[in-house]
């Protein structure tokens, strides 16, 4: 099972969080062990808000979840200490039987020990009101007159009889909770997901760096200058002016701008001047938002009126002057991107955006070092790819799966190097095994593949595995390993569920049957029959898509059958 949901849509993890639940609900009746699932529902929804590795648990993470973020959001009935610190040591215990711990989860004996030490902590805090967040202090309110406060309609006029004065809450406690919840609760809200700066070396940025505008003109400009000139002279350059004094090549000295000598040699260092000169563009707030939320991904000009307002000219002009200082580029944008400018520009045509604004920005070498500098100076959270080389495979892959190509090859690449090739072999061998993420166990195998012959005898070697064996297969015959004539027909149908199912969770619904409603309709048909007998997890979603999205009447009625004999009472 992937046990890492790092930036993860809430829909993705939402399915897992489900699927863990019902296992362990299976193991807990094997071993008799009695398990609150509000409780393991709400550690796994901590996991997932804080960093997506439902797998990796230690003492800081116990703590963080147990004594602010329960208290802040979880509401518990029939307040247990016993019950809750129980079902977190089943959950453990049960991701031990299961071999679904991180290899980073400290030693369960010493967990199993500080949740003991915590008992005590943990239940005064659950019951000081004064720890409530805002949706919990409503919701126990609600609970102690008799509303349920899922009943949105009763929910509402209870607040409304609490605003008239007609029902009475602590409003000193509510107005303390709610000046922390709108001035940001850091322990109990979702963290941002840390991002990944590919940083380029310094050779690379000496080059762009020499190519920017911003250079050239600060070199011509102190040249101009000469021995100095009168303020009045350069009255009209004023950013030119600020770069140049926070780069420090010019000062003012009696009335005039004059060079200051000890910045010729930062004049003859291209990269040296440009890191000089940068604050004077990132000082300013629009400029440093306007970069820092290209960190992830490059966005449209709508997208970023959309994210930051102030209108389309402003941040145009923005983007120019970090053009200007090599941080961005600028491009038309292409089909890819169409439907993103229709969705953030509220229109129903390209041709409605104006022409101006059918661009897209993404950040530059240049931009993305700057970017890294000024999150790590103000001690933010920032990953590198040397960073991720050191993690554990299912965390390398699940960053660098949406990342292009050339990272990807960069990032696996520092990974493999970083371990001996036999840990290396055995660490990607055991996430093929364990994963139910098709796209993951794909790229294990060609990680595996770089193993050379150790490599694939490691893949071929998976063939007779129940879920992982059918994708071993399908690699092999992509790579030319294995004859056509040794793939059976149910490998080959469990193999398209799981290329259906990574389709519909990149690509939608739409695109991702595109390929598939291409074939002769008796083909489908068959593939709908021997989905339902093939006993991949995945083929309920698949049906599913089909159901409502197939374009083909008749072959999303017989999806319909299929999933109505696969939810049958004896299946």
């Amino acid at each position: 099972m992937r046990m890492v949901y790092t930036g993860a849509d809430e829909e993705d993890f939402l399915d897992a969080r489900g699927r863990l639940l019902i296992e362990l609900d299976a193991w807990s009746q094997m071993r008799q062990r009695l398990v609150d699932p509000v409780v393991v529902g709400a550690m796994l929804d901590y996991r997932f808000e804080r960093d997506g590795l439902l797998g990796r648990w230690t003492r800081e993470v116990l703590r963080g979840a147990l004594l602010t973020w329960f208290p802040r959001k979880v509401v518990l009935l029939h307040p247990d200490t016993k019950s809750v610190v129980d079902a977190v040591e089943a959950l453990l215990d049960f991701f031990e039987d299961a071999d679904l711990l991180d290899d980073r989860t400290e030693p369960l004996p010493l967990l199993r020990s500080y949740l003991a030490e915590i008992a005590g902590e943990f239940d005064a805090a659950m019951r000081e009101p004064a720890n409530f967040g805002l949706a919990k202090f409503w919701a126990v309110a609600m609970a102690e007159h008799g509303v349920d406060p899922l009943d949105e309609l009763a929910a509402q006029r209870f607040v409304e009889r609490v605003q008239r004065g007609e029902l009475a809450v602590d409003k000193t406690l509510l107005h303390e909770i709610a000046y922390r919840h709108y001035e940001g609760d850091p322990g109990a809200e979702p963290v941002e997901t840390t991002p990944v700066f590919v940083l380029a070396p310094d050779d690379r940025l000496a080059a762009d760096a020499e190519s920017t505008l911003v250079v050239r003109r600060l070199r011509r400009f102190v040249d101009w200058l000469g021995q100095g000139r009168t303020l009045a002279e350069v009255r009209n350059l004023p950013d030119l002016v600020g770069a140049a004094k926070k780069a420090g090549v010019v000062r003012v000295f009696r009335g005039m701008l004059v060079p200051v000598k000890r910045g010729a040699p930062l004049l003859a260092d291209p990269l040296a001047l440009w890191r000089a000169a940068l604050s004077y563009l990132l000082d300013d707030p629009w400029a440093f938002e306007v970069a820092d939320e290209l960190v992830t991904e490059p966005g449209s000009i709508p997208m970023l009126v959309e994210l930051l307002g102030g209108g389309s000219e402003a941040i145009l002009r923005t983007v120019r002057r970090l053009i200007d200082f090599g941080l961005v580029e600028m491009f038309p944008a292409r089909e890819e991107h169409y439907q993103d400018l229709l969705d953030f520009a509220g229109v129903d045509s390209v041709e409605e955006v104006p022409e101006e604004e059918r661009q897209v920005v993404r950040l530059r070498p240049l931009g993305v070092r700057a970017m890294y500098d000024a999150r790590v100076f103000n001690g933010g959270e920032a990953l590198t790819l040397d960073d991720l080389a050191v993690e554990t495979a299912e965390v390398l892959l699940c960053r660098l799966a949406p990342l292009p190509s050339e990272v990807f090859d960069e990032g696996a690449r520092l990974w493999l190097r970083e371990r001996e090739p036999g840990q290396a072999i055995a660490e990607l061998s055991e996430l093929a095994r364990r994963t139910d993420d098709f796209e993951h166990r794909m790229l294990a195998f060609e990680l595996l593949a770089e193993g050379g012959d150790t490599g694939i005898a490691a893949i071929r070697d998976l063939r007779d595995h129940s879920a992982a064996g059918p994708a071993a297969l399908a690699w092999l015959l992509d790579a030319g390993l294995i004859e056509p004539s040794e793939v059976t027909g149910r490998e080959r149908t469990y193999s398209m569920v799981d290329v259906l199912a990574a389709g519909i969770r990149s690509a939608g619904r739409k695109r991702a049957l595109e390929e598939f409603a291409a074939q002769p309709r008796p083909a489908q048909l068959l593939f709908l029959a021997d989905a339902t007998i093939c006993g991949n997890p995945r083929t309920r979603e698949v049906l599913e898509c089909m159901v409502v999205a197939h374009p083909d009447r008749m072959v999303s009625n017989a999806a319909r059958k299929a999933l109505d004999w696969l939810q049958g009472p004896d299946r």
